[in-house]
């Protein structure tokens, strides 16, 4: 059997598990004790959801093609890689590689094309995009996807799968004459309302059930009602990973994708992945009514920013099912909140802690999002930051470590200071992980901002004096306790 296309989505490396959508698509990864290609199977995950669409758009296309998920198992067999392959015969593999596993997907690839020689590959998302020089000149891809990728990787497809010439591509980058051409697109993705539901049928949703966000287990499932950022926050990957400009997708469909999900796979949690779901109140409030109105068994979680939500916004997003939102704090030191973390708000860290006080006013949690070493981090901004958790009682944070994302303001600042050293030289999958923090601020070394970060999960829930008092109060349970 030959096929025009398979979609993979690669396994993670040895001792890490890679999240290849999160920070934009440039992932996110956690260490590992697995000493082989595969993924750890207790983390809360989602698939690369451009993998949906585009699989749905190639059917639409008359393409034929195959959908394997090599993340799905603790354990990666590379023979049933070889095997899949060898049974399938694709002329073209997509996929998306990650600056966090960046040299071991590129070497599986080239297992790849060891098993198929004349195997066509088309890469995906803003790492590809942006090492596109030094991938298309090793020849580890022939096409780099540069835009509307979700609608335009099935027309190139079907252009390599029909023997074409490379003029009719587009929207991708390619080497030709010792050098990269970049080919627009013809046809720009103007929403992402171009498929009627998202290839969701390709997952495993046994995979992906978890109790993360609610009381009980249920399985989950990612959607966008939009895509894009165009905010200008110099440590976010979005606006390079997803793009500056926001597409929608239109209301009905998104409740039309999401009654699917609910009625024909048992999908009970909905993780909306827009990066800032109230951007538009009119489109987030239809898509709301529209969720009201069918009178689904979900609830979901979404990201939004503290300036573009208010009491009526929460009021609907409640009773749509929305118990949880993620606010981007990253820092709540003034000056670095001003200029930094929000430099394009329109308000202060009075009104964040107002609309903290609204979301859990209104039975929803509010979890913010912690950016720990940022350049200009210092003693006194984390006391600040640590100062202000105190006071505002926010229901949970999640402090991750600063990475300079290439595509960022930070990144050229950094690179132009000197700070990043060689930037040929960086290993970047030693970058992005959650574990450890892999360069210094202009006033803390690694090591002061590694204890800074392991006080500050304590201490902005609990005072020396509240510690005192737990610890007194644990002592005497032990001394009072009545003998068995």
């Amino acid at each position: 059997m030959t096929i025009d296309a398979i979609i993979l989505q690669l396994p993670s490396p040895p001792r890490r598990n890679v999240f290849r959508e999160w920070s934009g698509g440039m992932g996110t990864s956690l260490p590992s004790e697995r000493a082989v290609y595969g993924h750890d199977q207790k983390y809360y995950d989602i698939p690369f959801s451009s993998f949906l669409y585009i699989a749905r758009r190639l059917e639409q296309r008359g393409l034929r093609y195959e959908y394997a998920d090599f993340q799905s198992k603790e354990i990666f067999d590379a023979a049933e890689f070889a095997g899949l392959l060898q049974r399938t015969a694709p002329k073209v593999l997509v996929t998306v590689v990650n600056i966090l596993s960046f040299a071991d997907d590129l070497s599986l690839l080239r297992d790849a094309r060891k098993i198929l020689p004349d195997l066509q590959i088309i890469l995906i998302g803003p790492t590809a995009k942006w090492f596109k020089e030094r991938i298309l000149r090793d020849g580890d891809a022939d096409i780099v996807m540069e835009e509307s990728e979700e609608l335009l990787v099935a027309e190139n497809v079907k252009v390599l799968s029909e023997g074409g010439a490379r003029e009719p591509l587009q929207g991708c980058s390619i080497y030709a004459d010792g050098k990269v051409v970049t080919l627009p697109a013809r046809e720009a993705m103007k929403d992402l309302s171009f498929v009627d539901f998202p290839a969701y049928e390709l997952l495993d949703f046994s995979r992906y059930v978890s109790d993360y966000y609610t009381s009980e287990r249920v399985p989950y499932a990612p959607v966008f009602t939009t895509k894009g950022c165009p905010y200008k926050c110099a440590y976010c990957p979005y606006p390079f990973g997803f793009g500056r400009r926001v597409l929608y997708r239109a209301p009905r469909l998104v409740g039309d994708d999401i009654e699917r999900l609910n009625r024909e796979f048992g999908v009970r949690q909905i993780l909306f992945r827009d990066q800032v779901f109230t951007l538009n109140p009119i489109h987030a409030r239809a898509v709301c009514d529209e969720l009201i109105r069918r009178d689904l068994d979900i609830t979901w979680v979404c990201e939004t920013r503290y300036d573009v939500i208010d009491a009526d916004m929460l009021d609907i997003m409640y009773r749509a099912g929305c118990r949880e939102i993620h606010f981007g704090l990253e820092s709540a030191d003034p000056e670095m909140f001003a200029n930094v973390s929000k430099p394009d708000g329109k308000g202060t860290l009075e009104l964040f802690e107002q609309v903290i006080a609204m979301t859990k006013k209104r039975g929803i949690t509010a979890h913010v999002h912690l950016i720990v070493g940022m350049p200009d981090e210092s003693r006194s901004s984390l006391r600040n930051t640590r100062d202000w958790l105190r006071k505002v009682r926010t229901d949970s944070v999640q402090m991750a470590y600063f990475m300079p994302y290439p595509g960022t303001p930070y990144y050229d600042q950094l690179k132009k200071d000197g700070s990043l050293g060689d930037i040929d030289a960086i290993d970047w999958e030693d970058y992005g992980a959650f574990d450890r923090p892999v360069l210094a601020s202009y006033h803390m070394t690694v090591d002061e901002i590694r204890r800074g970060r392991q006080r500050l999960a304590v201490d902005w829930q609990h005072t020396l004096k509240d510690r005192i008092v737990m610890f007194a109060k644990k002592a005497i349970t032990r001394v009072i306790r009545p003998a068995a």
